[in-house]
């Protein structure tokens, strides 16, 4: 903020607002801070969890800026900078009308600094990849002929649930054969056939982090293609993680990834980038993609998930979840990622 100008700081993001204050109710809250005094804006029904969750804030009982509080409050201050990435347009109609004070938009203040993880978070995203691992190590004793898409989704959710996530960190993907050729495909009543492939990306958030992990097998005896189609993937996906260390830019990832598939006649099926970043949302910086620049550093963490995506096919992805170190990475997904057929 001193750097940038910034008198007053209006935080709106939930993720942000999670990790600034330890408040988890942020869809109903809003940070406002200065360079002397830090304050959270929500009513009454929150009242007892901001004093539990985050006593060192100043609350304001106000819902939704109803109230003259926060206008006295905000007026006092020569400009005040809100996410512009995260304010609608009507709320920023309504800061304009009813504040004197000169608006700044920013982005990725907060963000900028949720990248690098400490030892806390790192164990928390350690503990939710456990219990991710722990769900696919169950699910390929219950996967049956004749299941549906969905009834394999639910039971992902499940079990999810169960072993100690709170709820899911995304909608889980668990798409079979044809449809396995859809990245983000929905889950649907397609009834699980022999020889088809099903993929399954998920993760669930424990104490406010995540994981991600995707993992594709087959069902019954696979036909040769897919078995090369596999391996392929597999390689290009060990080779992503075998270069994650720190200093190394996200973009010579994606490029040597892309390489490797293309040296077996599938780079043109590859759809998406080969990674992102995970933490308290399952998309957040760095993106490892062609366009990005960025330098890893200790302490970050992100997937590796290289694809491959054939209309009229299917599909094969495999992703792991990695925190970088130094002069390598941890794997903290460590579900089995060989060649599997049930």
């Amino acid at each position: 903020m001193q750097r940038q100008k910034i008198d007053a700081f209006l935080v709106c993001k939930p993720e942000n607002i999670r990790y600034l204050s330890g408040f988890t109710g942020g869809y109903d809250a809003r940070l406002f801070i200065t360079a002397q005094r830090k304050y959270i804006i929500s009513d009454s029904r929150y009242r007892e969890q901001a004093a539990r969750q985050c006593p060192e804030w100043e609350l304001i009982e106000e819902k939704n800026f109803d109230g003259s509080k926060f206008n006295l409050l905000a007026g006092s201050f020569d400009n005040m900078a809100f996410e512009s990435q995260v304010v609608s347009y009507d709320t920023y109609s309504w800061l304009k009308k009813n504040l004197k004070t000169e608006l700044i938009p920013v982005k990725g203040i907060v963000e900028n600094d949720r990248i690098i993880k400490d030892e806390t978070e790192l164990e928390l995203i350690r503990q939710a990849a456990a219990i991710g691992d722990a769900v696919f190590a169950e699910m390929l004793s219950q996967i049956r002929l004749g299941m549906s898409e969905k009834e394999i989704a639910d039971k992902i959710d499940n079990l999810l649930r169960q072993k100690g996530c709170e709820k899911e960190a995304f909608t889980t993907i668990a798409v079979a054969g044809e449809n396995a050729a859809l990245p983000h495909g929905t889950p649907g009543d397609k009834v699980i056939a022999a020889g088809e492939m099903i993929t399954m990306d998920y993760g669930g958030f424990f104490q406010g982090y995540l994981a991600d992990m995707t993992r594709t097998i087959g069902i019954g005896e696979m036909d040769s293609s897919y078995h090369d189609k596999y391996m392929a993937v597999l390689e290009a996906q060990q080779l992503g993680v075998s270069m994650i260390k720190a200093g190394i830019r996200c973009k010579d990832v994606d490029q040597a990834v892309r390489t490797r598939l293309q040296s077996y006649g599938l780079d043109e099926y590859f759809l998406h980038s080969t990674g992102h970043g995970v933490g308290l949302e399952v998309h957040e910086m760095p993106a490892v993609s062609s366009s990005s620049d960025t330098v890893v550093q200790p302490g970050m963490v992100i997937t590796i998930e290289p694809g491959i995506y054939i209309k009229g096919w299917g599909g094969i992805r495999i992703e792991d979840t990695v925190i970088v170190k130094q002069d390598s990475c941890e794997v903290v997904t460590k579900a089995n990622k060989n060649l599997i057929l049930i």
